[in-house]
């Protein structure tokens, strides 16, 4: 190499390493991202009925997630992707719109478990701007304890 080229090497090194510090010094003192909104009991939850246009853009969001397809697989593991088992959306009112609740209830018991069998599981989405940042699942018995999380109808 001649000497022009080692010069200019060095010198978009040293660039490139300026900015990686600039950069990561800047990252270290921006304030974090406040957290997706967590279910829990304390948070008083009103959850409504999504319309028409709701349902289709919380779908894409799930479709265009990993998060997303990930709770959709778990759905199809437990039996409860089928076209017997109709689909309802809720929001949650006090989340911003930022949580949503897929609700699948089919006529018949299903499930992995050969012990437990349910009829009903729902899956609360948890998101930040477009992104879901995590979900959690609710298996509702037929017989025994409420579900822990209330529904309008």
């Amino acid at each position: 190499m001649n000497s022009r080229k080692v010069t200019r090497l060095v010198s978009c090194l040293a660039l490139g390493i300026s900015l990686m510090s600039v950069c990561s010094s800047a990252a270290m003192t921006s304030e974090p991202r406040e957290p997706a909104l967590q279910l829990s009991q304390t948070q008083p939850q009103q959850w409504r009925r999504m319309t028409s246009d709701e349902q289709a853009n919380a779908l894409q969001y799930i479709l265009d997630s990993p998060l997303g397809i990930a709770a959709l697989n778990q759905l199809a593991i437990e039996g409860f992707i089928s076209p017997g088992c109709p689909k309802t959306f809720y929001l949650n009112e006090n989340s911003g719109g930022f949580q949503t609740l897929l609700r699948v209830k089919c006529p018949n018991q299903r499930g992995v478990s050969s012990a437990v069998g349910y009829s009903e599981m729902r899956v609360i989405f948890n998101r930040f701007e477009s992104n879901i940042e995590d979900f959690k699942i609710e298996r509702v018995l037929s017989e025994g304890r409420a579900p822990s999380t209330t529904l309008p109808d």
